[in-house]
Order: structure tokens, then sequence, then C-alpha cells
């Protein structure tokens, strides 16, 4: 499933056969059968694998954001990461857009995940207004929604342009949003 996960990530799950995910992992079909009903069961295994991988990542950046700056700070890093990465795109969202006509399992893997993501933004942002630096009325989930999408949108036509000024643009308005319920 890790080596799975490692090539999914590196190739695309259509662009790597299952012989190769076997010949990386120096197993037999027997052993895959043994743990997976079938490639669909191993594929939304190593979906689960990698976002729970991002996402150790994502809390560790965000866990405890409970500021304006330290939400700026979490996102600089962010960006930073992914521009020294090459643009490679997001993991859950490239991911999610291969897998979410072809195998339900994946998809709910990806959903849950991105689920998780917002929570993490909802539960900085829910700080920051415990704090006082949001106005009670804001509304953490809506604003991490916002801020979620914003990025997401970012990545993929940073990758796609190979530019990185578009997910600059993109947090900068997530940022924007969470700005406008400043108290």
């Amino acid at each position: 499933m890790e080596r799975a996960a490692e090539l999914f990530a590196e190739r695309g799950v259509a662009g790597t056969s299952l012989d190769e995910v076997l010949a990386a992992a120096g197993a037999g079909k027997g052993q895959l059968y043994h743990y997976f009903h079938g490639r669909d069961e191993l594929v939304e295994a190593a979906v689960a694998h990698r976002c729970t991988q991002v996402l150790t990542g994502l809390t560790q950046a965000l866990g405890s954001v409970a500021s304006l700056a330290e939400l700026e700070q979490a996102l600089a890093g962010f960006i930073a990461g992914f521009e020294q990465m090459g643009l490679p795109g997001c993991p859950i969202g490239s991911l999610a857009a291969e897998v979410a006509e072809r195998n339900e399992g994946a998809r709910l893997q990806a959903a849950a995940a991105f689920g998780a993501w917002e929570q993490l933004f909802a539960d900085a942002l829910e700080r920051m207004r415990d704090r006082g630096e949001l106005r009670a009325d804001a509304s953490p989930a809506v604003l991490a929604t916002a801020l979620l999408a914003s990025i997401e949108g970012g990545m993929v036509l940073s990758q796609t342009r190979k530019d990185p000024a578009s997910l600059h643009i993109a947090v900068e308005a997530g940022l924007a949003q969470v700005r406008m319920h400043l108290s």
C-alpha cells in the first residue's frame, strides 16, 4: 500500500499499473489478494494512506494557530513548501480529481481529508474568535471553506501555469475574507 501511494502520487492512479506496484513493493499477486480484493481496494487504501500523511503535516502547521499572524505564517510556510517541491499540485486534490468518478471508496477518503483540512482551518479561526480577534458573528466554518477553496484553486492554477503567483493571490484572497471579519 505504501509503494502504491508513492507511485500514485508520482505517476497518478491511472498511470500506474498493478504490476508496477507489485514490483516496487517486492510482492506477488498472492500477497496483494491476501490483503485487498482487487485494485480498487488497493487504490482506496493508498489514497487513505497518502491523505493521512498530508494531514499529519497540515495538523502540525495549523493545529495550534490562534491568531491572524500565526495563520499568515503557516500559510507562508505552506506556499514556500509548495514552491520548493516544484508546484506539484495538491496531493489530496490531485488524487480526488483522479478517483472521484472511478472509485467511490477512494473519493470518500479524499472527501474526508478535505473535511479534516477544512476543520483544521475552522478550529484555528474558532480560536481566533475565542481570543476576540475575529468578530463574534464570524463563522469559522464558512471562512474555513472559503480559505480552503481559495488555496485549492490557487494550487491548481499554479500547477497548470507553472507559476506560483496564482497561489499567492489565492491565499491573499482567502486571508482577505478572514480580515473582513476581524474585530
